[in-house]
C-alpha cells in the first residue's frame, strides 16, 4: 500500500473533501521533494561508484607497469639462474555494503472525477512532525493516531535535526542543530536540499542539508572488467555485492628464451636460466697461431712468434741461419772493382788497394812546330799557325773578297772556281728587256670592267656589277682616320643623307631610327583607312614621344624596395600604380625620384592627409613624397601616384590611396633634381620593412 493509500485509510475517512485535498496535497509533495532528493542522491552515488571504478582501474594499471617493470629490471639482472623468493600472500579483499531496498514503481493515472461527497465529519489536523531515526517522516494526528510517510533525508542528517514537540498550546514545534535549540516557535518547516545547517524568520524555520550526508536508494548499479578484470553480481538493482576480480594480477607475463637463455615456470614466478653462461665463443687458429681448451678457458700459442721472415741472399751477400736468428756476411764487401793497365802501365794489388805503375819513356819539352799545306807554321816553341797564301778563293771562301765578284768557274771553260765579276755568259737568256721599264702587257687585263694594258691609267668608272656606282658623280665620304663599314640596304631604294631631309621615299619600313626625327606620313602607311593615315601598329624601345608606355609589373613579395629604371629622357608625366600592397611594419610608404647619379632622398616637400573614421592625421616629410601609412602590418594598399614634370628636372606629384581597413589618404608634393629623371623607387621611410603582398608598376608618357 503507497502512501496516498495509507493516507486515505487511517486519517482521510472523516475528512471533508476540501480537508483530504489539502492535506493529500501537503504529503504529495513531501513525496516529491523526496523523490527528488532521492533521485540527485542516485546520481551522486552513481558518479562515487563510477569514480572508485576508474580509481581501481588506475591502481590496477599503475600496478600492472609498476610490477612490469621489476620483471624486466629482475630478468635483466639474473645472471646465476638461481630461483627467486616465494612472494607474500595477498590479504582478503573486504566485503562489499549491502545495497538498499528499490523504490515501488509510479502510481497510475489519476482516476476520474468522483461525484460530490456528503458533508463530512469534523476535520481532524496534523499536530505534529517529526524526522525518525531512519530518515522517515511521522506526522501525529489530532485523533491521536501517526502516519510514517517515509523516508525523506538520509539517517545521518536525521540525527543532526531532532524535531520534537513543545508543550504549548498552540502545538509548536521546536527545532534543535547538535542540540541547541534555534526557535520554539515555528509554524511551518521548509527542507531545502540535505545539510545541517538552519535559519529563521519570524515563526518560519528554514533547514539547509548540504550535500555530503545523501539520501535516495541506487535503483541500479553496474560494473564492466576490462582485460584481466572480472565483475560479478553486476548489475545491482536492489541490493547486493559487486566483487571485481583481478582475473590476471598485475599483468600477463610471458617469457621467450633466447639463444643461451632457458626459461621454466608461469607468472609471477619464472626461473630464467643462462644455458651459455655470458655467451658461446669459438677461437679459429689462423697462420701462425694454435688454439686449444673450450670456452671460456682458451689457450692461444703463437706457433710461429712474431712473423714468418725468409732472407734471400743478393750480390756480394750471404746469409745463414732461420728465423729469428739470422747471419748476414757481406762476401764482396762495398762493390766489387777492377782496374786493367795499358801500355806502358801496369796495374797490381786487388779491391780496394790498388798500386798503378807508368813505364811510359815518352818525356819531354815541344821546342819547335811545323806546318803542311794548307797549314803554314812560323816555326819554334811557340809558333803562328794560318792558312797558306796558295790556299786563297778556291779554298778559303769566307776571307775577304772584292765586291760584285761571284764564285764561278773560268768564264767559256772549265776550271778552279774563283771570285770574278759576273759576265753576260753567266746569264741564260731571258724573254723580256732587261734593261729600263716595260711599255704595255702582252695581254691585257680587265681591272673592275675596264681593260687595262698598261699603256695609260684608268680613268673609267666602275661599273655597279662590280660593286661601283656605275657613274661619275657619286661620292662617299666619312671614314678619315680609320676603316669603317657602311652597311646598304640589300635591294634597289633611296638612301638619304646624314644632316639633310630624309626624302621623301614612296614605300619601305624606317627600321632602327635612333635620335630626334619628323616623319610627315604622305598617303597610307600601316593605316586603318587610306584617308586618315593612321599607324596601325607603332612601336618603339622606350617608348613612342607622345604616346603612353607601361612598365613591366612587378610583384611587390620581397625586398625592402621596389624600383623603374631606364625611364626615357623625354618623359613628362609618370603614374605609379599600386594594387593590394602590404610590408611586414608599419612604416609610412614613400616614392622617390632618381636620376643616373641614384635615387634622391633629399630636398622634397610633401604633405599628407590621412583620414581614419572620424580622425584626420597631416605628416609632413623631406626624404621623399609620403603617399600612405600602415596602421598595421597586414594592412593592404592600393591607389595612383601621378608626378609632372613642370620645367627643367622639378616635378610636382599628388595622389591618393586606400587600405584594406578604414583609412584614406590623399598627398602632394615637389622635388628638384639634381639631373633628368631615370628612375623611380618605391620604399617605406626606414627603408627597412620588407614588402610582403601586392603589384606594382608604372605608365610614363611625354
Amino acid at each position: 500500500m503507497d502512501v496516498e493509500s495509507l493516507a486515505k485509510e487511517l486519517i482521510l475517512k472523516n475528512m471533508t473533501p476540501e480537508q483530504q485535498m489539502a492535506v493529500l496535497d501537503s504529503v504529495r509533495q513531501s513525496v516529491v521533494q523526496a523523490k527528488e532528493v532521492q533521485k540527485r542522491k542516485i546520481g551522486e552515488n552513481v558518479d562515487l561508484v563510477v569514480q572508485a571504478l576508474k580509481k581501481i582501474e588506475y591502481d590496477i594499471t599503475t600496478r600492472f607497469e609498476s610490477v612490469g617493470n621489476s620483471i624486466e629490471k629482475r630478468v635483466l639482472s639474473i645472471k646465476d639462474g638461481r630461483d627467486g623468493s616465494n612472494g607474500k600472500d595477498g590479504r582478503d579483499g573486504k566485503d562489499g555494503k549491502s545495497g538498499k531496498d528499490g523504490l515501488k514503481g509510479d502510481r497510475g493515472e489519476a482516476g476520474q472525477a468522483g461525484r460530490d461527497g456528503v458533508d463530512g465529519v469534523d476535520g481532524i489536523s496534523v499536530v505534529n512532525a517529526n524526522i525518525d531515526f531512519d530518515g522517515s517522516l511521522v506526522i501525529s494526528l489530532s485523533d491521536g493516531r501517526e502516519i510514517n510517510v517515509g523516508e525523506v533525508v538520509s539517517a545521518d542528517v536525521a540525527e543532526k535535526i531532532k524535531v520534537i514537540s513543545t508543550m504549548s498550546t498552540n502545538a509548536a514545534i521546536a527545532v534543535k542543530e547538535e542540540g541547541t535549540t534555534l526557535t520554539s516557535g515555528v509554524k511551518s518547516i521548509n527542507f531545502v536540499g540535505t545539510g545541517i545547517t538552519a535559519t529563521t524568520s519570524g515563526d518560519d524555520v528554514t533547514v539547509t542539508v548540504a550535500g555530503g550526508g545523501g539520501s535516495g536508494t541506487v535503483t541500479s548499479v553496474a560494473a564492466t572488467g576490462g582485460t584481466g578484470i572480472s565483475v560479478s553480481g553486476s548489475p545491482i538493482t536492489t541490493s547486493g555485492t559487486l566483487t571485481i576480480t583481478n582475473t590476471a594480477p598485475d599483468q600477463t607475463v610471458v617469457l621467450t628464451a633466447g639463444t643461451g637463455i632457458n626459461t621454466s615456470g608461469t607468472y609471477p614466478s619464472f626461473t630464467v636460466t643462462n644455458s651459455a653462461p655470458d655467451q658461446t665463443v669459438s677461437l679459429t687458429a689462423s697462420t701462425g697461431i694454435t688454439t686449444s681448451g673450450t670456452y671460456p678457458s682458451f689457450t692461444i700459442a703463437n706457433s710461429a712468434p712474431d712473423q714468418t721472415v725468409v732472407l734471400t741472399a743478393g750480390t756480394g751477400i750471404n746469409t745463414s741461419g732461420t728465423y729469428p736468428n739470422f747471419t748476414i756476411t757481406n762476401s764482396a764487401p762495398d762493390q766489387t772493382v777492377a782496374l786493367t793497365g795499358a801500355g806502358t802501365t801496369v796495374v797490381t794489388g786487388t779491391y780496394p788497394n790498388f798500386t798503378v805503375t807508368s813505364n811510359d819513356a815518352f818525356t819531354g819539352t815541344v821546342t819547335s812546330v811545323t806546318g803542311t799545306s794548307p797549314v803554314a807554321s812560323s816555326g819554334g816553341a811557340t809558333p803562328a799557325i794560318s792558312l797558306s797564301a796558295g790556299y786563297g778563293d778556291t779554298l778559303n771562301p769566307y776571307a775577304s773578297k772584292t765586291a760584285n765578284f761571284v764564285l764561278a768557274a773560268p768564264n767559256g771553260s772549265a776550271g778552279v772556281p774563283t771570285f770574278r765579276a759576273v759576265v753576260a755568259a753567266d746569264i741564260p737568256t731571258l724573254n723580256q728587256s732587261t734593261t729600263g721599264s716595260a711599255a704595255t702587257l702582252t695581254t691585257p687585263r680587265a681591272i673592275y670592267g675596264n681593260n687595262f694594258d698598261g699603256s695609260a691609267a684608268l680613268t673609267q668608272v666602275i661599273a655597279s656589277t662590280f660593286g661601283g656606282t656605275g657613274n661619275g658623280f657619286t661620292k662617299f665620304t666619312g671614314a678619315t682616320t680609320a676603316e669603317k663599314t657602311y652597311t646598304l640596304p640589300d635591294a634597289s631604294s633611296t638612301i638619304v643623307v646624314q644632316g639633310g631631309a630624309l626624302g621623301t621615299p614612296s614605300s619601305g619600313t624606317v627600321t632602327n631610327l635612333t635620335g630626334t626625327a619628323s616623319i610627315n606620313i604622305n598617303g597610307t602607311v600601316g593605316a586603318t583607312t587610306a584617308s586618315s593615315g593612321a599607324f596601325t601598329t607603332l612601336s618603339a624601345t622606350g617608348g613612342i614621344q607622345g604616346t603612353i608606355a607601361s612598365g613591366t609589373a612587378v610583384a611587390s613579395t620581397s625586398g625592402t624596395s621596389i624600383d623603374f629604371t631606364s625611364i626615357p629622357n623625354w618623359v613628362k608625366r609618370i603614374t605609379v600604380m599600386l594594387q593590394g600592397v602590404s610590408t611586414n611594419g608599419t612604416s609610412s610608404l614613400v616614392v622617390r625620384a632618381g636620376t643616373s647619379g641614384g635615387i634622391d632622398s633629399t630636398n622634397y616637400t610633401s604633405n599628407r592627409g590621412t583620414i581614419n573614421n572620424n580622425s584626420v592625421f597631416v605628416s609632413t616629410t623631406t626624404t621623399g613624397f609620403d603617399v600612405a601609412s600602415f596602421a598595421t602590418a597586414a594592412i593592404l594598399q592600393k591607389g595612383n601616384i601621378i608626378l609632372n614634370n613642370i620645367s627643367g628636372n622639378v616635378w610636382v606629384a599628388s595622389g591618393s590611396m586606400s587600405d584594406s581597413g578604414t583609412q584614406i589618404s590623399n598627398f602632394s608634393g615637389t622635388v628638384s633634381l639634381a639631373g633628368v629623371l631615370d628612375r623611380i623607387r618605391i620604399t617605406t621611410v626606414g627603408g627597412t620593412n620588407t614588402f610582403d603582398a601586392g603589384t606594382i608598376n608604372i605608365l610614363y608618357e611625354g
